[in-house]
Order: structure tokens, then sequence, then C-alpha cells
């Protein structure tokens, strides 16, 4: 077996050196300005740059140089044209042995005058895919030796892995801000309803509740979720059969109307809107209560029910607004998933992430589906929405 040079030991050195650095962080700046900084210590460069890809744009935007390079140089302008990157971004590593005359430089000018004589551009890959390009700069005229090329395309590999995992830590971040954001934009629009509402599942156990519900009954909200409605309210209001008859859960009307008088003398309406699933079983309720005693006396059912109308028509709307942002969430998740193996460990995660936003959007787009009614007689004195004569 041949025996290796110094310099060779020293070459993979530096590489697990470099590599445990990239690896010990998920900060994506971090690890760029390491590249850029080791790489100078090691080979005989005075500067490095990296770009990223970004292939929606066919553009390279420069997101590292070490700190030596000038400001009007690093602002020269685009380079994405110019011929060498042709063959990098083909995988192949490019020699520029003279950057003031070779014509696969466009800014010979710019390169005279920050004193940059030779160049070394290679691809940065993360599993064969490039993501980027690292450009090593000279000072002096320097025909780079393999080894030295070689070291510099490990380097970009070792950092392009790297790279990525800082990436793709951003955006599970960014998911997970975006969906915390959602779910506040919604509980405040559900805590702005003076009526009190409360999303229960179909066992009846509380998924969400707003503000008005929770201080009815004195609750907190984390008391209250998992809990049986049940154990919250009074007998009156436990959806029991009326008159002696029961909506089957699976085969519930739209909305349905539960017009109760307490035993304190005071009228209570409780409106139930089911959500269906996919398989058309019942997978949440919206349920809206209020006390209706005064409007009872003086105006009636009708108009109350004409109130109420606006309320869940208000719900609607905030459905459609909620849906833009929504999908534009679970397109970037599942974009992202996409590009994750099923072995790493952050799969568990994001797919936990895109069936919460999915449970969201299918709340919201029910939601929608019962901003208009128009009623018909059933049991006794109740009256359901009759679905085919809702009007648009």
């Amino acid at each position: 077996m041949e025996k290796k040079t110094a310099v060779d030991r020293d070459f993979l050195k530096e590489v697990r050196e470099i590599s445990r650095l990239v690896n010990s962080t998920l900060d994506l700046e971090k690890i760029l300005n390491l590249i850029v900084e080791k790489i100078p210590a090691v080979l005989p460069c005075k500067a490095c740059t990296i770009r990223l890809l970004d292939p929606s744009r066919q553009h390279l935007e420069l997101v590292a140089a070490s700190a030596n390079l000038s400001e009007e140089y690093l602002a020269r302008g685009s380079i994405v044209k110019e011929g060498h990157l042709h063959t990098v971004l083909k995988g192949e590593p490019v020699i520029i042995y003279d950057a003031t005359s070779d014509p696969l430089i466009d800014f010979q000018d710019q390169a005279k005058k920050e004193g940059v004589k030779s160049i070394l551009a290679v691809p940065i890959k993360v599993n064969h895919k490039i993501i980027g390009v690292l450009r090593l700069l000279t000072d002096q005229h320097h025909d780079f030796s393999q080894d030295e090329i070689n070291f510099a395309m490990t380097v970009a590999e070792e950092g392009g892995g790297a790279i990525k995992n800082a990436q793709n830590y951003q955006k599970i971040n960014l998911l997970f801000r975006q969906n915390e954001e959602h779910e506040r934009f919604l509980q405040s629009i559900i805590d702005s309803i003076p009526l009190q509402l409360v999303v229960v599942d179909r066992n009846q156990r509380i998924v969400l509740a707003n503000r008005s519900f929770l201080q009815k009954y004195n609750i907190k909200e984390k008391d209250s979720l998992g809990r049986l409605f049940k154990d919250f309210t009074p007998a009156e209001l436990q959806n029991e059969a009326v008159d002696g008859q029961q909506p089957d859960p699976d085969n519930m009307p739209q909305t349905v109307w539960w017009c109760q008088q307490t035993y304190g003398g005071k009228w209570l309406e409780m409106t139930d809107s089911p959500l269906y699933g996919q398989d058309g079983r019942l997978e949440y309720t919206i349920r809206i209560i209020r006390d209706v005693m005064a409007q009872h006396l003086l105006s009636g059912e009708q108009m109350e029910r004409g109130k109420l109308q606006g309320v869940i028509e208000m719900a609607g709307t905030v459905a459609h607004e909620l849906n833009s942002p929504l999908f534009a969430a679970l397109g970037t998740a599942q974009l992202l998933r996409e590009e994750l193996s099923d072995s790493d460990e952050r799969v568990e995660e994001l797919d936990l992430i895109i069936r919460n936003i999915q449970k969201v959007g299918k709340l919201t787009k029910k939601m929608a589906s019962i901003t208009r009614y128009k009623t018909k007689p059933y049991v006794g004195n109740i009256k359901l929405v009759d679905i085919d004569q809702a009007t648009s």
C-alpha cells in the first residue's frame, strides 16, 4: 500500500475537522461562514465565496464570502452567465488560471482591481443534486493540484449536506410558526364572537372553545380540551333527544337547532353544525349556544335566526380567508417532506405538521359550506336547514 504524504494527511485531517464543525450546528449562517473561513487556511487562496442556486429563477445568490473581499467586487453583478459555471453546474470542477484574461470570466477588470489571479470553482452537491457553487480565489497565479481539487470538492460536498440540513431546519421552524400563527388567528376570530362557541368531536369531546364559553363556565382552555361537553354545561344543554327522537350523528341535517327552556325560566338556543370526513362519518360539530330569553320575548324566533345566520356567515368568511395561507403552508410542508428520506428523524415531525394543517383545512372548508340556509319543519317545533334550497 502506497504511503500517504504529509500533505495528504493534513488534507484528511482538515476535511474531518471542517466536517465536524459544519455538522455540529443547524445555524445556516454559521455553517456558510465556517466554510469560507476554513478553506483559505488550508489551501493557497486568499478568499472563498459561496453562491446557492435558486432553480425557479435560475439565479446564483451570493450567501457567504471571506471577510477580505471588497463590497465593490462582491456587488459586481450576476455571474450566472459566465462560461465556466455551465460546467460547474453539471458537476465538474473548473480551474481559471488567469481571471483577468480568461474568456470564461465576464468581470475581468473587477478581478484585476481586486487582485484575483486564479479561480477554482467546484459544485456544492447534496445526494448528487447541485445546490450551489463554491469558488476559491487566489492572489497569485496558481495551478491547483488534483489533491487540492479533491479537497475542495470534498469540503463542498460535506458543506452541502450541512447547508441542506440547516435549510430544512429553517423551513420546519417556519412551518411551525405559520401553523401557530394560523391557530392564533383562528382563535382570535372565534374569541371575537360574543356567543358561546365550541367545537366537539364525534364523541362530544371539546377540541376548541371560545372565550365566551370559557368565561361562562369559569374554566381555562387547557382544562376544557379533551373533556366531555356535558362536564361543563347544564343538563338542559346535554343534547338529549327532542320529542323522543335524536338525529343519527352520521346522517344529521346540515344544521340542527335545539331550542329549549331552562328550569330557571330562560330560553337557551343551541345550534349544531356537523362537519363530515371523506368517509361520510361525523368528525366534528360546531356548536353555538346563547340565551335567547330577551330576544324571544321582544322579537321572536325569526329575528334571532337572522342574527345567528350572520354569525355563521362570518364563520364562513373566516374559513375562506384562512384557506389561502393554509394551502401555502401545506404545499411547502409537502414539498419539504418529499426532499427527506423516510429514515430522516425530522420526517415524523413534518408528517405531524402536515396532518395538523390538513385537519384545520378540513375544518375551515366545511365551515364555509354552512354559511347560508333555508329552514324546513322538523319534529315538533324544531326547524332544520334545507340544504337543497340554500341560496348563494
